[in-house]
């Protein structure tokens, strides 16, 4: 049994990769905690947990959806994280919100491409495809010691700073929708509202507004555009965009030619 957030494709890789591989059924908590669905019965097999890290932590649906989480006839249970440049206290935020329902036996680490198009320029193709590629070689090995039932802290790319707890404390205040906004290369595609995973943002006279004061800030929206419609503040404009293709063709059905 398999959990997972993500919000332009770097945790459903990899989530996608060890699924198929040991053959474990994929749950979207976005999807599964919307719909209040949070009892679950494991017969015995592995719980993995599979997640971005957003400013050292975990994202707002994953902190709120592992708090209600209840999975009965647990196997061990690996926390799996995705970063852009570090792991941070993810596994042991998991481990908090879970709170002795589900003890945490093992975390792993994989470095993707950034996706933060607020903080940074993304990569080009070409490097995002050689950062891809290390991360299949890093997802194998996970693959490789979960079937062996290895435990611990296996993380190889770790934050070292002492204020993990510190950093993620700005998520809150970095996590309000008022910044997004639409610029004139908007085609009324409605892409933006289909693939928020906190469904904040509703169609009004046919324009994306988002229409709650927070929202994950996962980015899916704004990656996910077909013509960069979707703005960040001052700080989106003019750099590229990423997402990974099978998660574009996973939350839209079918594959748009941009």
């Amino acid at each position: 049994m398999m959990f997972i957030y993500s919000g332009t494709g770097n945790s459903y890789h990899v989530a996608r990769r060890i699924a198929d591989a040991l053959d474990h059924k994929i749950i979207d908590m976005a999807v599964a905690h919307r719909y209040n669905r949070h009892t679950y019965d494991a017969e015995g097999g592995d719980v993995i947990f599979v997640v971005p890290v957003y400013c050292m932590g975990l994202p707002h649906t994953v902190m709120e959806f592992a708090s209600k989480l209840d999975v009965r006839n647990p196997g061990k249970v690996y926390c799996v994280s995705t970063f852009a440049g570090s792991s941070g206290v993810e596994a042991h935020q998991l481990s908090e919100q879970l709170n002795g329902r589900l003890t945490v036996d093992g975390c792993f680490g994989v470095r993707m491409p950034n996706n933060a198009v607020s903080y940074s320029e993304p990569p080009t193709p070409e490097e995002a495809s050689e950062i891809l590629a290390q991360a299949d070689a890093e997802t194998d090995s996970i693959i490789e010691r979960i079937r062996n039932g290895d435990v611990g802290d296996m993380r190889t790319i770790r934050y070292e700073g002492d204020d993990g707890d510190g950093m993620y404390a700005g998520y809150e205040d970095f996590r309000v929708t008022e910044h997004f906004h639409v610029n004139d290369r908007c085609i009324e595609c409605r892409v933006c509202e289909e693939v928020c995973n906190t469904r904040v943002i509703k169609i009004y006279h046919r324009k994306p507004v988002w229409d709650e004061e927070k929202c994950d800030m996962c980015m899916s929206c704004l990656n996910l555009c077909p013509k960069q419609a979707i703005e960040y503040g001052d700080s989106t404009q003019g750099r590229r965009r990423y997402f990974h293709k099978d998660y574009k063709n996973k939350v839209l059905g079918i594959p748009l030619r941009y």
